[in-house]
């Protein structure tokens, strides 16, 4: 399958909306999604000197701690005060994926101050040195999470994402003199939270039955 960047429209949103305990129940579940399907990966960020990197996001209210070297790599939504820390990274969520995936060279980020650094930037380097050795794709990981929903799912995403895009085009070609009829995009965006609606009730259908067939096995 080929690799498909990251729905930055639909993870935007997501992360804006969803409370921080949401978040933080997220970021350790993909975690322990690419532990598994990475484990070259976990082990050389272990072999690296310990860091603690922070991730501030700067087009969402949100920072993490990326934390490795020494222990096994974790990824925790800060609250509060910053906390002590190696480095930090700042950048907005879409430059940040990209860094991560590999979909666009670092340096060419860090030329144009997309991606910001403040600290040991050896870390960063390493950091980035270790995850160009390893083919991530953070959508194939996230739909994962879903289990048996994860084909359905990863097209239900795509298919959100390319219709907010053009959503996004046409709100900003409203200015110009020949701009959509605003009833076309209320239709858009109902029909879009009607297919939100229609998979999260799909979702919630298959936690119980997951959690059915747990109390069987017990």
């Amino acid at each position: 399958m080929d690799k498909v960047a990251f729905p930055i429209i639909i993870a935007r949103n997501m992360l804006a909306a969803l409370p921080k305990p949401v978040i933080e129940r997220g970021a350790a579940a993909l975690m322990r999604s690419m532990r598994r399907h990475h484990p070259d990966l976990f082990r050389n960020l272990a072999a690296l000197q310990p860091t603690r990197l922070q991730v501030e996001l700067t087009d969402l209210p949100h920072r993490f701690l990326l934390s490795f070297g020494e222990k096994p790599a974790t990824l925790t939504l800060v609250r509060g005060d910053a906390p002590a820390c190696n480095v930090t990274l700042k950048g907005s969520l879409e430059s940040l994926l990209a860094l991560l995936e590999g979909r666009i060279d670092s340096d060419a980020l860090f030329f144009t101050r997309d991606i910001t650094i403040t600290g040991d930037t050896s870390a960063v380097v390493a950091l980035r040195n270790t995850l160009d050795r390893e083919e991530i794709s953070l959508l194939d990981e996230a739909m994962a999470l879903l289990g048996p929903l994860r084909g359905v799912g990863r097209r239900t995403v795509l298919r959100w994402e390319g219709r907010a895009a053009r959503l996004r085009d046409r709100i900003i070609a409203m200015r110009a003199p020949d701009a959509p009829d605003e009833h076309d995009l209320a239709a858009e965006f109902g029909s879009l939270r009607a297919e939100i609606e229609t998979l999260k009730s799909r979702l919630a259908k298959q936690e119980i039955l997951a959690r059915r067939k747990q109390g069987v096995a017990a």
